[in-house]
């Protein structure tokens, strides 16, 4: 197999794992009432509650229009609830319920048990190498979209083709335009 056919078949796998690992996490989210997106807008609120949807997108990654509906569906199930800014009525904040903060314990499980069968089988050593792996990926992938990289805290060290160490994170634009 050439480098690069190594190289389209390792997207590929990246590209599957993802999509199974959200598939299972979907499923076991779907047991608590969730839908695939609403569990990243709750870990958001639980990490800093009071944010505005702009804000939450950004951080997620996603558009506004995206948050805007996933949130609307989260307060019609009663775990997060829309207040306006004490600062500034025209800007929208978003909190955790009761019932929301109720079910971080689940939907944090259910990551738990996620992350327990896409490792299994793994050692140790095995994941610290993927997640350097993995850092570097995503790391030339944020150069060519000029966005910092999604996988925080991990510099990707120089890699075995002869290159020069550099800063491979940026401070450049963010993902997704604040609407809020």
């Amino acid at each position: 197999m050439t480098k690069r056919e190594s190289q389209a078949e390792a997207l590929v796998l990246v590209n599957q794992v993802a999509r199974n690992a959200r598939t299972v996490l979907s499923r076991y989210l779907l047991d608590l009432g969730l839908y695939a997106g609403q569990d990243g807008v709750m870990l958001a609120l639980d990490d800093q509650d009071g944010q505005t949807p702009g804000a939450i997108a950004i951080s997620l990654g996603v558009k506004a229009p995206t948050i805007t509906k996933t949130i609307g569906r989260l307060a019609a199930q009663g775990f997060v609830r829309r207040e306006g800014s004490p600062d500034d009525g025209r800007m929208l904040l978003v909190f955790l319920t009761d019932a929301g903060r109720d079910q971080i314990k689940a939907v944090r499980k259910a990551q738990r048990r996620t992350e327990k069968a896409a490792f299994a089988g793994l050692k140790k050593k095995d994941t610290a190498e993927l997640l350097e792996l993995l850092a570097k990926m995503d790391a030339n992938i944020a150069k060519t979209l000029n966005v910092e990289t999604v996988i925080a805290g991990l510099e990707p060290d120089d890699d075995d083709d002869g290159a020069a160490d550099q800063d491979t994170t940026t401070t450049g634009e963010s993902a997704a335009p604040q609407t809020d």
